[in-house]
Parts: structure tokens; C-alpha cells; sequence
């Protein structure tokens, strides 16, 4: 594994320079080559690191002589602190390995130094972790950011937001577990049989809490090996997205437009939803992105999904006002996300500013394919209201022929029209819908 640490070294190099997405730094031509197993290492190492850069750095300055470390030093004692504190590997083969990325005899030195340092200081014997946090009593947005690893800066926004110890819970959620979920297509199967299918390959499944056709996968492979991919028989789709169609619920025979459509998961459960009958017009500005929906909607055996690129600022003459139903997911903060992206915490807040008049423009513009009585749902994958009701409100305020429906989806009720759904309390990504009716022309 010691060419994947080094690969991980040079895309953690890139990432921090760059500023760069880490999804599109995992598919670089630096990864073509690997196993399936060396890629599944390294995203692990590559992503907590990522995830943990606030608490190794903290860590590190804890046992590191220096302070004006080099950004490739800091980032090789990042990879190794990783290795030794959240990954189940062998303390010296992760001392040893994390040295050999070092470029010089006095960099493997220090390297070496700090990191047995840090072994002595916070591992015993028996392997036992016990990591020196700043006290909680004597600043709680400090503590939180050292301890979850998110800037101060958005962990004071969200305890204004939530309140501490609601912020502290989050932010557990967001570190824990992330299993795999998947939106069953019930054209093609069920629930129960594909959840048996799953079963006997060896992949333990349950079904999803508040949607009738998900099921999260404990121990998935990756995706395209899982029985049934080829077939269509299933698409990968958060439980919380896939509440979209069971909220807006378009009948077979509507006409629904998705504005910002892709990856495509929303047109897909819309189609299905509608048992394929009708037309869904899924729009979004990338033309580059498009081959997504469409091989998608191929592989699920959808022929009612049309594809073309459009900007939903701009939207479709031809159908202004004929639609039944709008699907209205816009760009957001992904404060919801974090969780599942862990290189948006430390650029979240600044887009949570920058975002709600593009929101708008496209909250406006989506309203114009309704028909009377037709119904729309915004959607988001954040949990900032200045990103969601302040949105809403501000649209309801200026266009009298709009009001929010109330709706209930999967035991959840949402008699005001809008419905939060946050990590540490649902167990899904953080979203927030509301859903909203043309009442007049």
C-alpha cells in the first residue's frame, strides 16, 4: 500500500493548493490503475483525512516542536495521525509507511520523531485512544471544532442555528457511519424481493424508515457489483431525496419538469412514480453532465424521461404553464451533505451567503411551468433557513398566485407546508422541502 499512500499524498497536496472537489481528485488519472481494494484504501484514507484536518492539525501542533511546518510535511503527518488514530492498521507498519513519503533524511527524521511522539502521548499498550481536546467548560464552539473537525466559524453558525448540544449531535452524525442507500424501481421489482436478492449475495440490507422504496446496505460493494444494478432494478438515491416524489406524487399521465436535474435520481422516482406514464422533462445548465440521466434513465428501462440542457433561469416556452407538477432541488450550501462530502465543511458557510438570490431566480422561474392548480416542491440539501424558508417566504410574498400545501410523507407531517429533515434526528442526509400550488393563473 505504500504507492497508494503516496498517491493519497499527492492528491492531498492538490486538493489543499488547488482547492479542488476531492470526488474529482479520486477520479484523477493518478487512480486509473488501482485495484478495487487500493481504491477503496485510499478513498478511506483520502476522505478521513480530509474529514479530520482540523483535529490532526490540532493533534499535531500538540507534539510537533515546530509550528511553521512545510504544507507537504503537514500533510505527510496528517496521513500518518489518520492512519494511527482512525484506521485499523498496525501502529509501526503506519509509522514505517507514512516515513517512506518523506523527502529528505531531516524530514523522515522529524516524520519518525512525532509520530511515535504521538503514539507515547495518546495510544496505551493495550491500544487504547484517549485524544487531548480542549476543555468543552471553557469555550463550547471551541471544543466542537477540534473534536468534529469543522471550522469555528460554521460551528458558531450552527449553534445559533440549533443550540449547542443539538449542534454537538449533528455534528456526531455528520463523523458517523454513512451506509449506501438505494430507491427501489418498482416497475421492475420490489422492495422485499430485491432486499432478498440482496441478502443472498451476502449484502445486509433494511428497508428505509419514512420512504416505502429504499433500503440502506450495511457492507455494499461498489455499486455497478451489486445484483440487480445491470438489470435497473434499483438507483442509488438518499432515503431523504427520495421523499421528493412521494411529496409532490405526480399521477400517471402528468407532466412534471425537474429544472436542475442532475444526476438524475429525482426524474427517475418522478418517472417511476408515475408508473412511466407521461413525460418528464429533466433540464439542467451541464451539458456535460446530461450523459448521466440519460444512461441512468436507460438502465431503469424509463422511456418517459426526456433529457436537454437548459438553463432553469430561463425556462422552456413551451411549457409554460401546462405542468402538473415541478421538481425544484436547487444548488444549495449542502450543509445537509456535509456528512457524505467532507471538503464542503470548510467552504459551506461562505456559500450559504451567495446562494438564496440564485435560489430565488430559480424558485421564480420554476413556477412559471405550473399549471393552475398545479403543485411544486422546493427542495434542498441544506439546513440554512436563509437557503429555505427565508426563500420560500420572500417568493409566497410577491407572487399572490402561489401557496403552500400542507403534506404528509412517511409519518412525518408537515401541516405548514415545509419539512426539515436533519441527521441526528431522521438518520437521512439534512433536506428541507416545501411544497407549493398555483391557485390562479
Amino acid at each position: 500500500m505504500a504507492d497508494v499512500r503516496r498517491i493519497a499524498l499527492r492528491l492531498l497536496d492538490g486538493w489543499e493548493r488547488d482547492d479542488t472537489y476531492l470526488n474529482l481528485a479520486l477520479n484523477s488519472p493518478a487512480t486509473s490503475e488501482l485495484s478495487s481494494s487500493e481504491r477503496g484504501f485510499l478513498t478511506a484514507l483520502l476522505y478521513g483525512t480530509v474529514e479530520r484536518k482540523i483535529t490532526l492539525d490540532y493533534l499535531i501542533g500538540r507534539v510537533a516542536a515546530r509550528s511553521d511546518l512545510a504544507p507537504g510535511t503537514r500533510n505527510i503527518l496528517r496521513l500518518g495521525f489518520y492512519q494511527l488514530f482512525w484506521m485499523d492498521l498496525p501502529d509501526h507498519a503506519a509509522v514505517d509507511l507514512t516515513v517512506s513519503l518523506a523527502s529528505s533524511r531531516g524530514e523522515r527524521g522529524f516524520v519518525n520523531g512525532v509520530l511515535r511522539s504521538a503514539l507515547r502521548q495518546f495510544k496505551s499498550p493495550d491500544g487504547t485512544v484517549a485524544l487531548p481536546f480542549p476543555a468543552r467548560e471553557r469555550g463550547l464552539a471551541r471544543y466542537l471544532s477540534v473534536a468534529y473537525s469543522f471550522p469555528p466559524d460554521l460551528v458558531r453558525h450552527l449553534i445559533d442555528l440549533l443550540g449547542g448540544d443539538e449542534t454537538e449531535k449533528l455534528l456526531a452524525a455528520f463523523d458517523g457511519e454513512r451506509p449506501l442507500t438505494v430507491a427501489v424501481n418498482t416497475l421492475k421489482t420490489k422492495r422485499e424481493e430485491l432486499a432478498d436478492k440482496f441478502r443472498a449475495a451476502g449484502i445486509e440490507c433494511r428497508p428505509t424508515a419514512y420512504s416505502p422504496v429504499g433500503l440502506t446496505l450495511l457492507n455494499a460493494p461498489p455499486v455497478t457489483n451489486i445484483p440487480g444494478f445491470s438489470d435497473g432494478l434499483f438507483f442509488v438515491q438518499d432515503e431523504a431525496a427520495q421523499l421528493a416524489s412521494r411529496i409532490l406524487s405526480p399521477a400517471p399521465g402528468a407532466t412534471v419538469v425537474d429544472p436542475c436535474a442532475c444526476p438524475g435520481g429525482k426524474s427517475f422516482a418522478a418517472a417511476i412514480k408515475m408508473g412511466d406514464r407521461g413525460k418528464v422533462y429533466a433540464f439542467d445548465l451541464h451539458d456535460s453532465k446530461l450523459p448521466l440521466i440519460v444512461d441512468g434513465a436507460a438502465r431503469l428501462g424509463l422511456s418517459s424521461v426526456s433529457v436537454s440542457c437548459r438553463d432553469g433561469c430561463d425556462p422552456d416556452p413551451a411549457l409554460l404553464g401546462r405542468c402538473d407538477g415541478v421538481l425544484c432541488d436547487v444548488p444549495c450550501s449542502g450543509l445537509g451533505v456535509i456528512g457524505k462530502k467532507p471538503d464542503l465543511r470548510y467552504r459551506a458557510l461562505d456559500r450559504v451567503a451567495e446562494l438564496p438570490a440564485l435560489q430565488a431566480k430559480l424558485l421564480s422561474a420554476s413556477a412559471e411551468y405550473l399549471a393552475p392548480g398545479g403543485r411544486l416542491l422546493y427542495s434542498t440539501c441544506t439546513l440554512d433557513p436563509r437557503e429555505n424558508g427565508e426563500v420560500v417566504a420572500a417568493f409566497l410574498a410577491t407572487h399572490p398566485a402561489f401557496r403552500r400545501v400542507p403534506f404528509a410523507v412517511g409519518g412525518l407531517d408537515a401541516p405548514a407546508g415545509e419539512l426539515t429533515l436533519y441527521p441526528h434526528v431522521h438518520g437521512t442526509d439534512g433536506f428541507f422541502y416545501a411544497l407549493i400550488e398555483r391557485v390562479a393563473p
